[in-house]
Order: C-alpha cells, then sequence, then structure tokens
C-alpha cells in the first residue's frame, strides 16, 4: 500500500502568491517525511482553482526540495503546451528529480479556459490524441525528429535531450478509465468504496500494455480528506471548505451560463460528497476506518488525498495531513513509501 498527495494549489482566499507557493512545497515536502510516495499536481486557468497552473515549474522547485517523492502532473493539459517545448520541459524536469518525474496527460475539462486562451475546444480531443504520440515518439528519437499530422508538422528538428527514465517516465490519463486501461497507463478512480473496488477490477481486466513504456501501471484512489481531533470539528472544517472549492472551481463556467462537465463539486452539495466518499472527513480513527474499508478489496494499492482545498488555511491543512500521516501512513502494516514504480526497477540515464 501507498499513499500519494494530490494538490491543485488553490487559493484560501487572499493569501500572497509567493507565501502560497511556499506553503504547498512545505507540504509536499512533509508529505515526503510522512513516507508518502507521490505528489500530484493539476493544471488550470484563469481561476482560483489554481494559483500555480505552470506545472513544470513548480515540480522543478519541488524537485530541489524532495528526495523520494514521485512528481506527477495530473494533468498536463495539452492543448495549452507547444509539444517540442513540453518535450524538453519532460526532460528536464526527470533529470532535475533524479528520474522521479511522472508524465499525466488530457485535454481538460473546461472549454472557458481554452476559449478564453484562443483555443478551439471542439478541437481538444484531437489535438490531445496526437500529441501525445508526438511527444512519446520525440522522446525516443534520437538525433533528427519529422512529424507530419493533422494538427502538427516538424520536419528534421535536432532533438538533444531525453528523459533520465526510458524509454519514458510512467504515464497518467484520469477521467477515462476504459482509454486508460487500453493505453497501459495509470489513471485515478473515485466515488464509493463499491463503485472503486469494482473500476478496478474493470481497469484490470481491459489492461493493454498499450503505450505504457514497460512500466506497471497505478489505479490510485482519490478522496479529499479533511482529518481533526474529533469528528464535528473535522465535518466543520470539511462542509466551510466545500462551499469555496465549489465557488472557485465553478467561476468560468458561471460566467458563461455553461454546465461543468461531469461537476466534480457535486452542485456544491457536501452531504453528497461524502454520502459518495469523494470527501472523507473526521477523525484519525473515522478516517482509518474508511481506509480499511478500501482495502478490503487487494486491489487497492495506491490512496491519493487532496488535503489543500477550498478555504482550508495552511495550519488546517498541515494538521490534517500530519493526522493522517502519523495515524494511517506509519501505522500502515503493508506501507510502501520507497521512490521506486510499483514492481519495477526505475532506469536512469547517467546517474
Amino acid at each position: 500500500m501507498r499513499f500519494g498527495i494530490f494538490d491543485q494549489t488553490e487559493q484560501p482566499g487572499g493569501v500572497p502568491l509567493g507565501e502560497l507557493y511556499e506553503n504547498r512545497l512545505y507540504l509536499a515536502e512533509l508529505a515526503e517525511q510522512l513516507g508518502f510516495w507521490g505528489y500530484h499536481k493539476s493544471e488550470h486557468h484563469l481561476i482560483p482553482l489554481d494559483h500555480g497552473p505552470s506545472i513544470g515549474m513548480f515540480l522543478a522547485a519541488l524537485a530541489q526540495r524532495t528526495a523520494t517523492l514521485r512528481l506527477c502532473s495530473l494533468v498536463h493539459i495539452l492543448p495549452f503546451h507547444h509539444p517540442l517545448r513540453l518535450v524538453e520541459e519532460i526532460c528536464m524536469l526527470d533529470h532535475l528529480c533524479g528520474g522521479r518525474f511522472e508524465f499525466g496527460f488530457g485535454k481538460g475539462i473546461s472549454a472557458p479556459e481554452h476559449d478564453l486562451w484562443g483555443l478551439d475546444p471542439a478541437e481538444a480531443s484531437d489535438r490531445t490524441d496526437e500529441m501525445i504520440r508526438l511527444i512519446l515518439a520525440a522522446l525516443q528519437c534520437d538525433g533528427s525528429f519529422d512529424w507530419a499530422g493533422e494538427h502538427y508538422s516538424f520536419a528534421d528538428v535536432p532533438l538533444q535531450m531525453s528523459p533520465a527514465q526510458r524509454p519514458y517516465p510512467p504515464l497518467w490519463r484520469p477521467g477515462t478509465l476504459d482509454k486508460a486501461a487500453e493505453l497501459g497507463v495509470s489513471t485515478m478512480v473515485g466515488g464509493p468504496t463499491a463503485v472503486v473496488h469494482e473500476s478496478i477490477r474493470r481497469y484490470r481486466s481491459l489492461e493493454q500494455p498499450g503505450i505504457g513504456g514497460g512500466h506497471r501501471p497505478n489505479v490510485g484512489v482519490i478522496r479529499k480528506f479533511v482529518v481533526a481531533p474529533t469528528d464535528a470539528e473535522a465535518d466543520e472544517l470539511g462542509r466551510r471548505a466545500w462551499a469555496t472549492y465549489t465557488h472557485n472551481l465553478g467561476m468560468l463556467f458561471r460566467r458563461y451560463e455553461l454546465a461543468i462537465p461531469n461537476d466534480p463539486t457535486l452542485g456544491g452539495d457536501y452531504e453528497l460528497a461524502k454520502q459518495l466518499d469523494v470527501a472523507v472527513v473526521g477523525s484519525p480513527s473515522r478516517v482509518a476506518d474508511h481506509i480499511a474499508e478500501l482495502e478490503q478489496d487487494d486491489g487497492v494499492e495506491y490512496i491519493v488525498g487532496h488535503f489543500s482545498f477550498g478555504d482550508l488555511s495552511h495550519a488546517e491543512a498541515r494538521r490534517s495531513l500530519e493526522l493522517f500521516g502519523e495515524h494511517i501512513v506509519a501505522n500502515h502494516p503493508n506501507h510502501s513509501g520507497d521512490g521506486a514504480t510499483a514492481g519495477e526497477p526505475v532506469e536512469r540515464c547517467g546517474r
């Protein structure tokens, strides 16, 4: 069993950016010290849900502050990036962290973010599908690179860089379980415990080698956790934070009067979020009971917690993370917190 942390660098309200970044770097460092295996960073633009929208820049800073934590993008929104620049960034990140980088990719869920950047949301899926093929080909290219596609075209590009992990870092594709299994890449699942168990079984039944590059894919179980000394205090914090999270995520959708696809906020319904195990709040013993329920199916190997969301303060998120680490991670009989990909040694170049 391994544990991870997810972060969107959400603005809790009025925190100066420098302080916000330092707080989140600190929490990631703390997670490593507590025995967490991975750190996952999202990408959103133009909303307070993500005030650290450059994944590469943030992970580069985190690479210098950690030693074993796997550093994962979840996800790079591919249409927002130039493919060759992103190839170079992947190579840099993988070497800066000593072969600990994992590359998550997707098209993004927010049409307004695409529109405001001058991108056509209708092209997002096709661009993403082409771009991931382009990126993986470029990461394996030794010398001159050519590509002729529908959206991107390059001729005789002298690529000079390659990643530390070969053929490329492990890949993540959340959002579409069947597609991730077909591609043979890691993904995240959520929802009630019974749904999680069924999702993992389905993934393993459909899993193909795909584009996984020989890395064993992870199926992470993601939850928003609020841990406090008592159930009542955790519930009060969770309710308050959920309202702010709902406001921040929906800002652009409200501006353009659009529905949120597969609304992660559940329409702002905090009680429903608890009922569906999207948010798990309570005392350490209450949260430990939930972890035990998840582990009734031995397919659950990786649990990822989102500890900083909504308007939770740095002190509140830190206490929640510390309690989780002390009472759950440290006491778990099968805990594995090393920085190696499960089941596979990490191959490094020039190290």
